[in-house]
């Protein structure tokens, strides 16, 4: 009975979210709990120790009240692309971060009653060649009501649609991941470390994993290209880059790609390749452009890089709670998945 394991499956779920195998757990306790034990609580074998449990609650950063409340989602409810660069074990991690974060998300929204639903945008389309998915981006702008100026925070505007955004850190070979839980609350993660362009231009480009239907023909490094370019293709809409470049362009200065990164939050090489691929740059010097640009991954040299874009409305709504009264501290601190300090320094008011 899947009650009566309650404790075992909470445990498997917070060790792999910590990325850890038994043995790894077993070294960080100092080899306080055996491999054996660990392995009889998750198959709830054995029941571990009043004792124990704070071991593994500490070890694990998770509260003790964690371990018995009953599982509410299941990665085995969360569907999303194979990334085989990430290797199983970092995908299963990925999974059960998304299954722990949706769930602290989805109790705030409870407990507000402020939950969001996806209606999902450009419905009955059809991908099968680039100028499918210019139109597509064309038509989330006017479904979106985004206009033709430049976007402001993209993960904010995805969280608004009901879309969740997660933040993770991550090696560099993660590019991203969208995700459906329960077949209806779509998911996005990307990676903390990357620059806020890169972060707005993979988030984007899971929405086009999210919203776009392809024909089951395409290979499938074309549907990544597409995705990608339906994500610079949100972020400044062809009309806007011929409004910016002109029709025909030999050349573009570092200043001015700077000005445009600056403006559109787009990086300097994504909008590089926008530009080639339109045919305003000649493919000669759109690559001695991404040469250029690439002399530094992060792109310091190119703009300002002075750009915010973080999703916030898990904080927004937890800061909500605090202040009406809707949570306890300690719970507001395990839901945040911060220390009572912490929480406390971060958003209380300090008057």
């Amino acid at each position: 009975m899947v009650e009566e394991n309650i404790f075992g499956m909470r445990l498997l779920a917070a060790r792999k979210q910590a990325g850890l195998s038994q043995d790894g757990l077993v070294d960080l306790l100092d080899g306080r709990i055996s491999k054996t034990a660990i392995a009889r609580y998750e198959r709830g074998i054995m029941e571990p120790r009043p004792e124990y449990v704070q071991l593994l609650a500490n070890a694990l950063k998770q509260s003790m009240d964690y371990f018995y409340r009953p599982m509410t989602i299941s990665i085995s409810q969360i569907e999303f692309r194979k990334n085989e660069s990430l290797g199983l074990k970092k995908q299963e991690m990925i999974r059960e971060r998304i299954a722990a974060y949706t769930e602290r998300y989805m109790i705030l929204e409870n407990l507000l009653n402020q939950n969001t639903e996806f209606d999902r945008p450009l419905a009955g389309n059809l991908i099968t060649s680039i100028e499918d998915i210019e139109n597509c981006a064309e038509q989330l702008h006017i479904d979106w009501n985004l206009g033709l100026k430049p976007l402001g925070p993209v993960m904010s505007m995805l969280e608004e649609k009901g879309i969740k955004v997660l933040e993770i850190e991550a090696t560099e070979k993660f590019q991203g991941f969208s995700a459906m839980v329960e077949e209806k609350y779509p998911f996005i993660v990307v990676r903390a470390g990357d620059t806020a362009e890169r972060r707005r231009l993979t988030a984007l480009h899971e929405l086009g994993h999210l919203v776009l239907n392809f024909d089951k023909s395409l290979d499938e490094n074309i549907v990544e290209n597409y995705c990608t370019s339906f994500a610079a293709a949100v972020l400044i809409p062809r009309s806007v880059v011929y409004r910016e470049l002109g029709p025909y362009r030999t050349d573009i200065s570092k200043k001015e790609l700077g000005i445009i990164k600056d403006r559109y939050g787009i990086s300097a090489i994504a909008f590089i390749l926008r530009a080639g691929n339109l045919g305003i740059l000649p493919k000669p010097r759109m690559i001695n452009l991404i040469v250029m640009a690439r002399k530094d991954k992060y792109e310091l040299h190119i703009g300002s890089n002075q750009l915010v874009d973080h999703p916030d409305r898990f904080e927004q709504l937890l800061a909500s709670a605090i202040s009406e009264g809707r949570v306890s501290l300690t719970k507001a601190a395990e839901l945040a998945q911060l220390d009572l300090n912490t929480l406390m320094n971060n958003y209380l008011n300090n008057d």
